[in-house]
């Protein structure tokens, strides 16, 4: 689920500003698998029983950033 109310738009409304919106997910792909089949929900970042596995998370994030950062500069 995204925010209903992100402002990371107006970061990227002048053309001469170059963005990018990076998310990364962080719930156990278990827990997705089990909601699909009717199981629990997975709650939403705000919610109050939002959780991730932090490591592989993190990892996961720092990883895909890097690589995502090493290929623009890369570019003529």
């Amino acid at each position: 689920q995204g925010m209903g109310a992100e402002d990371f738009a107006y970061f990227g409304a002048d053309p001469a500003v170059k963005s990018l919106y990076f998310s990364v997910g962080g719930t156990p792909e278990a827990e997705i698998t089990a909601a699909g089949k009717g199981g629990p929900p997975v709650p939403s970042h705000h919610s109050p029983l939002f959780r991730i596995a932090p490591q592989p998370s993190v990892t996961t994030g720092v990883e895909a950033m890097t690589v995502a950062t090493l290929e623009l500069l890369a570019r003529p």
